[in-house]
């Protein structure tokens, strides 16, 4: 990252100066705001820090012009307790943040590593808008974390195998490709691929769609029937939410895994035929054997190769590119200009636990372009995607797990309760900060730090 200090006391330059360069970042330095924006002609920087005071040129004067010259470097200004109002208004006009002085090595230290972040982050943003369509390079999945790439992993090893999968993950986060990529990667690819929902089908009706059934096997059956199997014989067969099975269906299925034989409803002859098989549950299997609604000997059958995909809240890397994934492809579809996503919606985006997951995001994508009446997605075309949800939890075994626990829903519910708190008012004040910060009672600089960190900004947000 280049970082560039303006500041007319030598002493601070030098300072800031040091503890860049130790965090591995090339850094320049002026005493006054004209050398800066000189030097800024001919070099491009990624931070640039400011003192809101100085003699020849105020940051305010410096902040105008950088943002005018590329609203993409983030900018700090440096100030004076004294003014620290003045910073926060510098903060409408596009700062990132404010620092006051005196600061030490650490706090210095830590908001450079702030703008850091936030420089990569609207750099990541540029480039994903840039691109004419969002591609992870492994089959149709979009997806670049760490937690997603040992998922690939384990696909390319089990794919070839001809093995049965089993793919354990919330609803949402993508099961069903994950099964049509195993598919895609194994020698059977030239063949049919079905999908099954267990959770659609009854008992007798899902047994009917597997296996077929003949003429007169029950009322309605007025021909014979081949099944999932038979028509797919030489693919694969993806069984989606298999804890909806019941007993008698598990029974049937465990033959079928054994002997690869199976019976049609009505018949007295069994079939053979060659299928791969690939489960997907969003419960935990054993948790249903203990309960006895899942037979064990079913579940050791499909427990060969379990695929865990991870909750969209533990990858949170992958949110800004699914984001844009799915803005260039509805926009696209709906015939709409949106072709980025401000910093503020991105922020909320970033920062929502997503208990719907993968679905839920591309749910709320679809609805902020339908919304937006411009080529960004604001904060303000998002819907109330924020309300009250279920957030998933393994019960906690132990007293400190269980503190923990208790810890963090306290977190999460009082984030809500401050975010509603500062939109309502902003809402109430028709997005005055300073007339939304009286009407609540509240000093104005503490009004805007809270918004600060709930990534309000009043800028992008207000209608």
């Amino acid at each position: 990252m280049k970082t560039l200090v303006i500041d007319d006391d030598l002493t601070v330059c030098k300072s800031c100066e040091k503890i860049v360069r130790k965090e591995g970042h090339y850094v320049d330095y002026f005493l006054s705001g004209p050398e800066a924006l000189q030097m800024m002609e001919k070099t491009a920087y990624d931070i640039v820090f400011t003192d809101l005071k100085m003699a020849e040129m105020g940051g305010m004067e410096v902040l105008r012009f950088i943002k005018a010259k590329d609203p993409d470097i983030v900018v700090v200004v440096i100030t004076g307790y004294a003014t620290v109002a003045s910073a926060v208004e510098t903060m409408k006009m596009g700062a990132f943040d404010y620092l006051p002085k005196p600061f030490t090595p650490a706090e210095f230290r830590a908001i450079l590593n702030k703008a850091v972040k936030e420089r990569k982050a609207i750099t990541k943003d540029r480039e994903l808008a840039a691109l004419p369509a969002i591609t992870s390079g492994f089959q149709e999945i979009i997806a670049e974390s760490p937690k997603m790439g040992t998922v690939f992993n384990m696909i390319k090893k089990v794919s070839p195998t001809g093995s049965n999968v089993l793919i354990v993950g919330e609803s949402g986060t993508g099961k069903e490709l994950i099964a049509r990529a195993i598919h895609n990667l194994s020698k059977r690819k030239e063949r049919k691929f079905f999908a099954v929902d267990c959770a659609r089908l009854s008992g007798t009706l899902l047994e009917s769609e597997l296996f077929g059934h003949v003429k007169g096997a029950f009322t309605g059956a007025i021909d014979n029937k081949p099944g999932v199997f038979e028509v797919a014989n030489h693919g694969t067969v993806f069984l989606d939410e298999i804890c909806n099975i019941d007993m008698e269906v598990q029974g049937k299925l465990l033959r079928f895994l054994q002997e690869r034989e199976f019976l049609p409803v009505g018949a007295t002859q069994t079939k053979s035929v060659d299928v791969r098989l690939v489960f997907a549950t969003n419960r935990d299997l054993k948790q249903m054997v203990a309960g006895g609604t899942l037979r064990e000997d079913f579940y050791y059958r499909i427990f060969v190769y379990p695929v865990s995909v991870p909750p969209l809240r533990d990858r949170k890397s992958d949110i800004s590119l699914l984001a844009y994934h799915f803005l260039k492809r509805y926009s696209r579809d709906f015939g709409k200009p949106a072709r980025a996503i401000s910093r503020d919606a991105m922020a909320a985006l970033c920062q929502y636990e997503w208990p719907g997951n993968v679905r839920q995001l591309e749910n709320v994508i679809q609805a902020a372009i339908i919304a937006s009446d411009t080529d960004v997605l604001t904060y303000k075309d998002l819907p109330e995607f924020r309300e009250p949800q279920k957030v998933p939890y393994a019960p906690p075994r132990t007293n400190v797990e269980l503190k923990r626990l208790k810890k963090e829903i306290r977190v999460k519910t009082v984030e809500k309760v401050e975010r509603d708190f500062l939109i309502h008012a902003l809402k109430r004040n028709d997005w005055n900060i300073t007339r939304a910060a009286k009407d609540v009672g509240m000093q104005r600089t503490n009004f805007q730090g809270l918004m600060k960190k709930h990534a309000i900004v009043v800028r992008q947000v207000k209608p």
